[in-house]
């Protein structure tokens, strides 16, 4: 049973691999090639899981920002252990994440903040994330206020606006092959450095 498909090159480092696969995504997907399905555990044990939008990586970890008293931000602040989970239809390939979750420094946060559009900053302000909402004109309201309050275009990062730094314990890659035997490489992190393992599919 041969497959055009090639097999995960299980010569490099896993963050070496994962750019490469993130660079070809970039090109391939239709859009937000960067979403990334975030999960955590909150206090009570439930787990819960959402899109989010990785917005930078290197060898520490993936980086993504949030309202610190969101659903997620208070379920983080409670247990720090979370999964994320790429997955690429375009390439038929996933990528699986286990880790620790750590906010940045405020001087990370403020640089990548001030990069954002008008627009995306006074909601920032505006939106009481993961709060009821009891009708669109409410926010609408609080919107049209910080605007005005901000009318300089001179809208600070609020301190509830954070970024976040998951540093993997395990990454996973899953590329697609025919028949559902699909190709999987695990890196595993042990002493400090990472070992990898061929999976069963």
């Amino acid at each position: 049973m041969q497959s055009n498909q090639k097999l995960i090159n299980s010569d490099k480092k896993p963050i070496e691999l994962f750019q490469e696969w993130f660079e070809e995504a970039k090109k391939s997907e239709i859009n937000d090639p960067n979403a990334m399905n975030l999960a955590t555990i909150s206090s009570d044990g439930k787990p819960s899981s959402r899109i989010v939008l990785l917005k930078s990586y290197d060898d520490k970890g993936f980086v993504f920002y949030t309202n610190s008293n969101s659903k997620k931000g208070r379920a983080i602040k409670n247990n720090d252990s979370v999964a994320l989970n790429f997955h690429w239809k375009t390439l038929q390939r996933q990528i699986r994440i286990e880790g620790n979750v750590s906010q940045i420094s405020n001087a990370e946060a403020d640089e990548y903040y001030n990069s954002r559009p008008l627009g995306s900053r006074i909601g920032a302000w505006a939106s009481l994330q993961s709060e009821e909402l009891d009708d669109r004109s409410t926010l609408t309201k609080r919107v049209e206020e910080f605007e005005k309050k901000f009318s300089d275009n001179d809208v600070p990062r609020p301190s509830h606006w954070n970024g976040y730094l998951v540093a993997p314990i395990l990454i996973e890659f899953w590329q697609d092959m025919p028949f559902r035997l699909h190709d999987r490489l695990e890196f595993r992190m042990e002493n400090d450095g990472w070992v990898t393992r061929k999976l069963y599919p």
